[in-house]
């Protein structure tokens, strides 16, 4: 799935997918947090089937409370979505969730899976750190909306249990929420 460079403003999430999506995906994430890769693991494929069909888009929160990787690794998603191949940086990281996000991880990962050394104003945006404020601000923004846990997920802003929740009754409640 390709995605277009996104414009980021403090406290809101990155949006992966169609705006004219019918349902909304919401995450809260860490992107070294173990109960997220299994989540991703389990559950991406059906959220980006859906962002494929136009079915869903996701408001991604990426949080950075574990170490100072996930700081890393959020701010370089930030750079990733503003370069405009955000969807393939988020499910990068997930699937190397367990390496510690240097700088230098972070920009081979880009080219990995870009498939070309990516641009100059993505690293210069990693190594400058240019979006931690954005990634306090949307710490920020989950302790206020009474996020106290990741992953977290909401679809069209009601919570999910995903203690109990399986792909096929993820793929049911987006499809309902879809059509309303």
């Amino acid at each position: 799935m390709s995605t277009s460079p996104v414009t980021l403003t403090n406290g809101q999430p990155i949006v992966l997918g169609s705006l004219e999506a019918p349902a909304t995906i919401t995450l809260y994430e860490d992107f070294h947090c173990p109960h997220c890769a299994d989540f991703e693991e389990q559950f991406g494929p059906v959220i980006t089937q859906a962002q494929e069909s136009g079915t869903a888009r996701v408001e991604l929160h990426p949080m950075a409370f574990i170490d100072e990787g996930s700081t890393a690794a959020a701010n370089a998603m930030a750079c990733a979505a503003e370069a405009g191949f955000g969807q393939a940086f988020y499910l990068g990281l997930f699937a190397n969730h367990t390496l510690q996000w240097s700088d230098a991880q972070l920009i081979d990962l880009a080219t990995k899976v870009s498939g070309a050394p990516p641009p100059e104003a993505f690293q210069t945006c990693v190594t400058g750190k240019a979006h931690t404020d954005w990634v306090s601000a949307i710490n920020a923004a989950a302790e206020r909306d009474g996020v106290s846990q990741t992953p977290t997920m909401l679809i069209n802003g009601k919570s999910v249990d995903i203690a109990n929740l399986t792909p096929d009754a993820l793929r049911a409640m987006i499809t309902d929420a879809s059509q309303r």
